[in-house]
């Protein structure tokens, strides 16, 4: 039985690239976050995959690769548009569960469309509706599974415009061919411990018994999942918790001075204290650090007690400031740690808090209806570009986050 449908865009953000620009289009193509020669390759094209770059590869060693590469500066906005596009195209063959990130979804299947040839048929008006709503250059890759985890499987099989199904009776020897980095959820270091318990290899994995699986990864229930998983059972979906609210930057060339990395940091808790509120989050503690290019990295944590204004975060961090070492400071990040769901969360108990509080939110409806930063703390002023929205593994940003006024 088929009962999950999942959807992974094939080098989603050169091919939108491609897609918006036709001169591009068959070319290699590879995205950098920056016009700059020191950073490398975030996304690729397939023709540049072909030249051996991909996601990770130094510029120069990108350049060194393929003299024809095209380096294309990031431009998120449009890529979150056209995901946008993207799921509304799925959701328009199959209800869309769950997105897990910009570039991948996954939807469940039901009563008939669980049979093979009706899910087959499903997959492809999925694809034909990708293609009329974003474009022909954005292709994606299809995976169909008994869980969402052999879903997920079946997509990465075929790249790109694939299309993969593996039925409960073909596991687990469907994935006896793959390579335990293959799987998902595991990487390096994971493979380093299986093969530390004699696991060179998936056929190997697939016979352990839940208890071996649960010593491996020291936890009954991963144990217990994973045997779920490579068996085809299908696992009850389970809420995450988040673990953190942050940023990092790399600075340009002439922001690495100690004054402007000083604003750069309260520009990016602001955002960041922005971004807590959104998601209805209080932080317990306020992690500051600091990368350079002539001396060790800097790093510092602060407590705030249970905040989520941004005037707490950054006195905070001033606090600090005085502590870091002198230096050339290459790249900085600011992270709210330990979270505490707003709903859950202790009241102030101190009129000060509370006012600070409400601060915070008129900031918020203030720049939420005239645009990004409209309103904000005079230590980040000439700093308020720096830090532009990037779009992490799995966090999708909103309009407001890229600096639009409230629309419609």
């Amino acid at each position: 039985m088929l009962r999950y449908l999942f959807v992974d865009m094939n080098s989603f953000f050169a091919s939108v690239e491609q897609q918006e620009s036709p001169e591009l289009r068959g070319h290699p193509v590879g995205i950098i976050p920056m016009p700059c020669s020191t950073t490398c390759c975030i996304a690729a094209s397939y023709e540049a995959k072909a030249y051996g770059v991909g996601t990770g590869t130094p510029v120069r060693r990108a350049r060194e690769l393929c003299s024809s590469l095209a380096l294309i500066v990031a431009r998120p906005q449009i890529y979150v548009d056209y995901h946008h596009r993207i799921v509304a195209a799925v959701e328009s063959c199959l209800h869309v569960d769950q997105i897990c990130s910009i570039d991948e979804m996954y939807g469940r299947l039901l009563g008939e469309e669980q049979k093979p040839a009706m899910a087959a048929a499903i997959a492809y008006k999925v694809k034909h509706a990708i293609r009329d709503t974003a474009g022909p250059y954005i292709r994606c890759s299809v995976g169909l599974g008994p869980n969402v985890w052999l879903a997920k499987v079946a997509s990465d099989m075929q790249k790109p415009d694939g299309l993969t199904i593996i039925l409960p009776e073909q596991m687990p020897a469907a994935l006896y061919r793959m390579k335990l980095t293959d799987l998902p959820g595991i990487a390096a270091q994971m493979e380093k411990r299986l093969r530390q318990h004699g696991v060179a290899h998936v056929h190997q994995l697939c016979q352990l018994s839940e208890p071996a699986l649960a010593a491996i990864w020291n936890s009954k229930v991963l144990g217990s999942i994973w045997w779920q998983q490579l068996h085809g059972q299908d696992t009850p979906f389970r809420p995450t918790h988040r673990r953190l609210v942050g940023h990092s930057h790399v600075l340009p060339p002439q922001w690495r001075s100690e004054d402007r990395c000083h604003a750069v940091l309260v520009r990016m808790i602001h955002k960041a204290a922005a971004r807590l509120r959104r998601l209805r989050y209080s932080a317990g503690d306020l992690l500051v650090f600091i990368e350079y290019m002539d001396r060790p990295p800097w790093r510092r944590r602060v407590f705030l007690g249970q905040a989520r204004d941004t005037l707490t975060a950054v006195e905070a961090f001033n606090s600090i400031w005085p502590a870091h070492p002198p230096g050339r400071p290459f790249r900085v990040g600011v992270a709210f740690e330990r979270l505490c769901a707003d709903h859950t969360a202790t009241l102030p108990l101190y009129a000060p808090q509370a006012r600070r509080n409400v601060l915070a939110d008129v900031m918020d409806r203030i720049n939420h209806k005239y645009g990004r930063d409209k309103v904000h703390l005079g230590e980040m002023m000439g700093a308020q570009e720096t830090a532009p929205t990037r779009i992490s593994y799995t966090q999708i940003p909103t309009w407001e986050e890229f600096g639009g006024a409230e629309r419609g």
